[in-house]
């Protein structure tokens, strides 16, 4: 179970909105046109972190078919989505051990990822799509 400080030091490192967080350092190495979000939540009794990952997709009239699993640009996308949030949650370790002295335990529970139309036109092959990948870490301190 993670403390009151324990929790305090989380959403001082992960939180981009406002705060030390938000002042323009670059943190985290997320490429451009990638985003990436934390929060904690305890509502299942356990102290779990769960990280976003969202990115914007063009694809084109081959690649419509990006739900088959064995797609390369799925298993890609897949990929690039498991090591940015592997890579966040590294650094947001190592920063919790330099704020709090202790080490920060994340045991991946959950991972599911989702593939959202936005922009669709039937006059063009192009199509627009959201691909989002949730991680749902046990965390302890």
């Amino acid at each position: 179970m993670l403390s009151f400080e324990d929790c305090n030091a989380i959403g001082q490192i992960t939180n981009t909105s406002f705060g030390y967080s938000s002042t323009g350092e670059k943190k985290y190495q997320v490429p451009a046109g990638r985003s990436i979000k934390c929060n904690l939540s305890g509502e299942t009794g356990k102290d779990q972190l769960i990280v976003k990952f969202v990115t914007i997709v063009t694809l084109d009239e081959k690649e419509h078919r990006l739900l088959d699993s064995g797609n390369p640009r799925k298993r890609e996308l897949d990929r690039e989505s498991i090591k940015i949030i592997s890579d966040y949650v590294a650094g947001l370790k190592k920063e919790f051990k330099e704020a709090t002295g202790k080490s920060l335990s994340c045991k991946e529970a959950n991972t599911v990822d989702s593939i959202e139309l936005i922009n669709y036109n039937i006059f063009s092959p192009v199509r627009q799509i959201y691909y989002r990948r949730n991680t749902i870490f046990d965390a302890s301190a």
